[in-house]
């Protein structure tokens, strides 16, 4: 009975880690391979190829110059602190402190230009330590791609 209990209970605080990281354990590519990129990789990356189906870049049709105010504007009302800001590389890095254990992630955030009217993010979120980050870094990127999405829908630009 001891030992059903010292093996159930980290098994369950992970559990609730990565689904409070919105893991999406039974979404694609599954659960093993979810849990061996949460428990062993500290990076996450938004692209048009990400490891992971919901970090996938979307295409906005706003200019460059408006996507990076907007993501600016994003990542403060995530309350991320912004240390650096180049509107001529378009290019944002900021700090994410975790809620519970207080490690900081660094975020680099890049807008991409596709034409005069569209552009892209690109975005990446690395832990200072560890080799696992438990999905903390995906789930700071799910964070922003869905508060510029609600923004864009709201204002009817999002394609």
């Amino acid at each position: 009975m001891l030992l059903w209990l010292i093996i159930s209970v980290p098994v369950v605080i992970l559990l609730l880690v990565l689904m409070s990281n919105q893991a999406n354990l039974l979404q694609s590519p599954g659960m093993m391979p979810r849990l061996k990129i949460f428990l062993t990789t500290n990076t996450a990356e938004v692209s048009a190829e990400p490891l992971l189906p919901e970090l996938t870049a979307p295409l906005y049709p706003l200019s460059q110059q408006q996507l990076y105010e907007d993501v600016i504007n994003a990542s403060e009302s995530l309350q991320w602190t912004i240390v650096r800001k180049d509107p001529e590389e378009f290019r944002i890095d900021a700090v994410v402190t975790t809620s519970l254990w207080k490690f900081k992630d660094d975020i680099q955030l890049t807008i991409l230009e596709l034409d005069a009217n569209s552009s892209s993010l690109h975005a990446v979120s690395r832990s200072r330590v560890g080799n696992g980050d438990l999905g903390a870094n995906s789930h700071h990127l799910q964070q922003l791609l869905s508060v510029l999405e609600s923004d864009n829908q709201s204002s009817n630009r999002l394609k």
